[in-house]
């Protein structure tokens, strides 16, 4: 079903659905839009649209400049911006098929519309972040997951009243019925989805829902609904539909014949829409349309055709793990194998039905198999009693005995070597145990060392500090007091006076360096005002130094509560390597980018400075950087560090239970 939610995730990426043909012109559209526009907001958001539309042509690339668009979102400041890019970049992975990666960058999307202020823009990225999860789950077979998402999503666009997102909304929701056959449920969504269809832009969706509930009211009994439905969708259909609609109207006709008793006419229809769906290139369409072919064949007395297009139906749907239809499918065939007494073909697909369902749905294949089984033993019981009263007893009871005596044995040696290779596996895990253990005494040792590194260094620097301000700062300022009584008391000459006053020039200078110096050792607003005061203390000195243009910028640090010895821990991380860019990077702007979440704390510092190889680092035997790691590791955190000659560098770090 991959094309039917990217549409609907399309609606949601700023621009409307198009044809795979019309990419190019579509491309050269957004390209002049993005050139024409005045506002760095609007020029962004176009740019969003083309990068997404550009990942389908090349992926690598459309998802380098979504990176870029991140980037730029996020130095402006631009927070919806930078949510809108974060959830498009999670359609450029959807659209690849890496749903993972989707439901990852959908989430963030959701945390950061979260955190916008209330209104109708945090509204609809919500709303579009739930949709999307629904629909990455829906493909992952986790239909309980998809339909929480979608209804989480259907609840925001019912409340801001979004007619367009509705239509498409609904529609996907019928999507998790329709695939388990429960056609009365799917045509209460349809029918819900075609109720916003009169107040929305996209005659093309309102067409495929049409399409879609009119096939259905053919399998439920709802045949004059079904009969207006198709006049509807014919007007529509006027109006030059993309391909995705061709394979949903020629279906809801493939059905109308079907119902009408025109197997012929239905299969020139279900022929159409298959035609379609390969040119169209999704497999969803293609199982669906071959199901359907096969199943008209066989009803045509044509088994030789109908076995073709079922096999074509279950092989692709294998491939693409479509669980729920390949379940129906097979359940199909071996009814069909089953009335024409071919009994073998029946049980094989049956067995191939349990191995397939097995892995992905172990609750409902555990049911079957009970099913199975009940019957199967109800079934063998009847066999029995039928072979004793027509053959000898003694005979058939010697041979029962002999087989549950070899099934006996059989299922001790698997009960045996199930058991040998259960103990072999908890040996082999009380190995690894074991040295994972070890390894965390090890690293455990390593931290305590580096904490008390860490906390020795923290006491001599705020000792020495004291002793700079209270100690020689109170003698130097004793002194300029004393040379300033002095000079009251004293007549100099003009000399004599000049050189005095450089004396206390140079004096006061003095003074100054000591107090920067003991507060490089231990900043008093850290120790004050918390660790966000202190890097923007920090920041804004090195901007008031012409040396570097820091921006800072802090999320979530307003009233938390962060212990005194990770605060400066974090602090001296920022110092250092903000020093390094300042000595190495011959860069002129540098971000500081400090996000907490809950317990979870995420720092970044990049610049734009001539950046370096970073295979280097594993051979440097610098102090600073070695610092920094220790730092790092003491604090349990993650860093990531990408750069490149020329192309700037970036610090990340990761740190939870902050």
């Amino acid at each position: 079903m991959t094309k039917i939610v990217t549409s609907f995730i399309f609606l949601f990426s700023l621009f409307s659905q198009l044809l795979i043909e019309a990419q190019t012109p579509a491309l050269d559209s957004l390209d002049r839009l993005i050139k024409s526009s005045n506002s760095d907001s609007i020029k962004l958001k176009n740019r969003i649209s083309f990068a997404v539309r550009y990942a389908k042509i090349d992926f690598e690339k459309g998802l380098s400049q979504i990176g870029a668009i991140k980037k730029e979102a996020l130095d402006k400041n631009f927070s919806a911006l930078y949510a809108d890019a974060v959830l498009n970049e999670g359609i450029v992975y959807y659209d690849k098929g890496d749903y993972i990666k989707g439901i990852v960058l959908d989430e963030e999307a959701e945390r950061l519309y979260n955190k916008l202020p209330e209104g109708p823009i945090k509204d609809w990225g919500l709303g579009a972040s739930y949709n999307n999860i629904g629909a990455s789950y829906s493909l992952l077979n986790d239909l309980d997951n998809a339909q929480v998402y979608y209804l989480k999503g259907i609840d925001i666009f019912e409340k801001i009243k979004d007619s367009n997102s509705l239509l498409v909304a609904y529609f996907n929701m019928s999507f998790i019925y329709i695939d388990i056959q429960e056609w009365n449920k799917a045509y209460e969504y349809l029918i819900k989805s075609i109720s916003y269809g009169p107040g929305t832009r996209s005659k093309d969706q309102l067409l495929q829902s049409c399409s879609r509930a009119a096939a259905i009211c053919f399998k439920i009994g709802k045949a004059s609904e079904g009969k207006n439905l198709l006049k509807r969708i014919d007007t529509l259909f006027k109006n030059n539909p993309t391909l995705l609609s061709e394979i949903y109207y020629y279906n809801a006709y493939g059905e109308y014949f079907l119902y009408s008793k025109l197997p012929q006419k239905a299969l020139e229809m279900q022929l159409l829409s298959f035609s379609k769906s390969k040119e169209f290139k999704d497999p969803y369409y293609i199982v669906d349309e071959a199901w359907e072919i096969g199943r008209i064949y066989l009803q045509l007395k044509n088994s030789e055709e109908g076995k073709k297009f079922l096999q074509l139906s279950i092989d692709t749907g294998k491939a693409y793990n479509y669980l729920p239809k390949i379940r129906f499918i097979l359940n199909e065939w071996c009814s069909y194998y089953d009335n024409i007494g071919d009994y073998k073909k029946a049980s094989s697909l049956k067995s191939d039905l349990l191995n397939f369902t097995d892995s992905l749905i172990t609750l409902q294949n555990h049911n079957r198999i009970l099913l199975y089984d009940a019957r199967y033993q109800s079934e063998k019981k009847e066999t029995v009693i039928k072979q004793l009263e027509s053959e000898k007893k003694i005979q058939k009871l010697d041979i029962q005995q002999q087989q549950t005596f070899n099934y006996i044995l059989a299922g001790g040696a698997v009960t045996l070597l199930i058991i040998s290779l259960l103990t072999y596996r908890n040996y082999k895990q009380k190995q690894r145990l074991q040295e994972q253990r070890i390894a965390e005494l090890e690293i455990e040792k390593q931290l305590t060392v580096t904490e008390a590194v860490l906390k020795g260094e923290a006491q001599e620097r705020t000792r020495l500090a004291k002793d700079l301000h209270d100690g020689l700062g109170g003698l130097l300022s004793g002194i300029k007091y004393s040379l300033n009584t002095m000079k009251g008391n004293l007549i100099l000459t003009k000399d004599n006076s000049q050189a005095f006053e450089r004396s206390l020039d140079m004096l006061d200078s003095s003074i100054k360096e000591m107090r920067r110096v003991a507060h490089n050792m231990m900043p008093e607003a850290l120790v004050k005002f918390g660790l966000d005061t202190a890097l923007k203390d920090f920041c804004f000195d090195i901007n008031q130094s012409g040396a570097l243009q820091v921006t800072y910028q802090s999320f979530g640090l307003v009233n938390a509560t962060i212990e005194s010895s990770t605060s400066i821990t974090i602090y001296r991380i920022v110092q250092e390597l903000i020093n390094n860019t300042l000595k190495h990077a011959s860069a002129s702007t540098a971000i500081v980018q400090v996000t907490k979440s809950d317990s979870h704390l995420s720092v970044t510092v990049e610049d734009n400075g001539k950046g370096f190889d970073t295979s280097l680092l594993t051979q440097s035997k610098g102090i600073g950087w070695s610092n920094i790691q220790n730092r790092v590791e003491f604090l349990k955190g993650k860093l990531d560090v990408q750069s490149h000659p020329g192309k700037g560098t970036s610090v990340m770090m990761d740190f939870n239970n902050i």
